[in-house]
């Protein structure tokens, strides 16, 4: 049973609502801009000097320098402690009911048909063939089962059949060789349910927390699979929507100003 998780329950968005939130963000980013620089100016400055840097001018300005705050008093150790109230105590012993998991799983997607997962445990590292398609982990984020939290963090890869052929026949037209990324399962499957395969070497003894750590991760993603996918295709959408704003709307190259003051000059 999984309590918690990242992924959130989200609509599909149109690439008409990609482009507003795109351009929203812009605007806020322009506004925000804007007043970090009128703030910047604000201070009073007694010199400022500027350069040419390419096509933008950097100014900076000399200003007032800000005390250095003092170090707060120590406490006194007879001062009265507060203690935690019964709602606080009851949250905080809920919360260590979980034992905290950090999951390093890097992926190599085949198509949309199989994956190498590694996963590292500790010093070592497992090889796992599985018939999903793990292109999705990116989105996985921290997960939760009903006895661990998770903590993903991986690298993902996908590799296309036929753009691999692709290039390695440009590569044979140019007299040049091309070694394809593209492999085939080390194993075979039994049937298309999900399965996976840990492949070991010299009979090496594979823990038990590494097969934990795989059933709660692919036990979770394809229970969220669609969830997943959505915020999947929800991103490739914005980052297209990113894309046509900024051939719409090319950045010109903005002068920098910094304010500055000397530490030394700080009153003690």
């Amino acid at each position: 049973m999984y309590l918690a998780a990242q992924v959130s329950v989200q609509a599909e968005i149109s690439d008409t609502v990609a482009d507003t939130r795109i351009a929203a963000q812009m605007e806020a980013a322009e506004t925000s801009a804007a007043l970090l620089r009128a703030k910047t100016l604000a201070e009073p400055a007694s010199e400022e000097s500027i350069f040419n840097r390419g096509s933008r001018k950097l100014t900076l300005r000399k200003v007032a320098p800000m005390p250095i705050p003092k170090a707060p008093h120590p406490m006194n150790e007879k001062a009265e402690q507060t203690g935690f109230s019964a709602e606080q105590l009851r949250r905080f012993q809920e919360a260590q009911v979980l034992e905290p998991v950090h999951l390093r799983l890097s992926a190599t997607v085949y198509g949309s048909d199989y994956t190498e997962l590694t996963l590292s445990l500790e010093d070592a590292r497992f090889t796992v063939w599985t018939n999903q398609d793990y292109s999705y982990l990116p989105f996985l984020g921290d997960f939760q089962t009903d006895t661990r939290s998770y903590t993903y963090t991986g690298i993902n890869y996908r590799i296309d059949r036929e753009k691999e052929f692709k290039r390695a026949a440009a590569a044979r037209e140019h007299g040049f060789e091309y070694h394809s990324q593209w492999k085939e399962p080390a194993v075979r499957f039994s049937s298309s349910e999900p399965e996976y395969i840990l492949v070991t070497e010299d009979g090496r003894e594979v823990p038990e927390e590494t097969y934990r750590q795989l059933d709660d991760l692919m036990s979770y993603y394809l229970e969220h699979f669609d969830a997943l996918k959505l915020a999947h295709d929800n991103a490739a959408k914005l980052q297209a929507a990113q894309e046509r704003y900024d051939a719409a709307n090319p950045k010109e190259p903005q002068d920098i100003i910094l304010n500055y003051s000397r530490v030394s000059e700080s009153s003690q």
